[in-house]
């Protein structure tokens, strides 16, 4: 698996996560049928201890003990399927993460030409991106628009990462006055509440870390996202272009190239956009 691409790899983990989820499913019905069976059998063996004793209600609980071993064999099948099913899906997993820390590896060096829907990434960022072109530049690479060192406009070129977590985006730290705000709201409705149970939670409150406001620090601040605001200082350019082919004057952009925002994230590229 190791030679293969990370969209291909990425597919192969796409289809074990679904067979996982489906293997979950079916062991999940074998063992409702199974305890169901198991009742089933109980309840037939009680008529039979209990009740006259015939022939046809030990046929019953006969029938019934059957079918109670052959859903439990069943749902014994389904829970193993299971249990391969989700380790094949952490294989794949461990594969797309292993391709990934390869591709970062190999970046530094890479002059692979980038096109239109590159992967990127952020070190602050919460999920990958993409790197797209609105109107093109005339120019293109395997049928497919080719990039420029300044192609950098956030939100025409470089898609928002979902989220950031750098602490000098303005939004982080507004987040993390958002969560104190709302945690001393919480703890003024507990000491408002009255009764003894009330009380006693207030005890227990006091006891442990006393009756003081919540601050917002850097601890609190590295647990909060903010919203992905990429901003880029100057006359803004991704790093390491091609020293020789421009297009239109620009340096072509190279899978090596790199872009910092003024929040202290750091942009690369993980794919290039081209066909693998």
């Amino acid at each position: 698996m190791g030679e293969m691409s990370l969209s291909g790899l990425e597919k192969m983990q796409g289809e074990a996560n679904k067979k996982f989820i489906e293997s979950y499913d079916a062991a999940q019905k074998a063992s409702e049928k199974a305890a169901a069976a198991e009742e089933a059998f109980y309840k037939a063996a009680q008529d039979y201890t209990f009740g006259d004793m015939s022939d046809e209600s030990f046929q019953k609980k006969e029938a019934a003990q059957k079918a109670m071993e052959e859903a439990k064999a069943e749902a014994e099948r389904a829970q193993e399927a299971m249990e391969k099913a989700m380790k094949d899906a952490s294989d794949a997993e461990k594969a797309v993460n292993d391709k990934k820390d390869e591709l970062r590896r190999e970046r530094d060096n890479d002059t692979t030409y980038v096109v239109h829907c590159a992967r990127i990434e952020c070190t602050k960022g919460m999920r990958e991106s993409y790197l797209v072109l609105g109107p093109t530049h005339g120019v293109k690479t395997r049928q497919i628009p080719q990039m420029t060192i300044k192609d950098i406009l956030p939100e025409v070129n470089v898609i928002n990462f979902g989220g950031c977590f750098s602490m000098e985006n303005p939004s982080v730290k507004a987040a993390a006055e958002a969560a104190v705000m709302a945690a001393q709201k919480t703890i003024e409705d507990k000491h408002n509440q009255k009764g003894c149970i009330g009380r006693f939670f207030d005890n227990v409150v006091d006891w442990f870390v006393g009756d003081h406001e919540m601050n917002v620090d850097e601890s609190l601040m590295q647990k909060c996202v903010g919203e992905c605001l990429a901003n880029f200082a100057g006359n803004p350019k991704w790093e390491k272009g091609h020293e020789k082919v421009t297009i239109n004057g620009d340096p072509v952009l190279l899978r090596r190239c790199s872009l910092t925002c003024n929040y202290g994230g750091c942009i690369t590229i993980l794919v290039s956009g081209q066909p693998e």
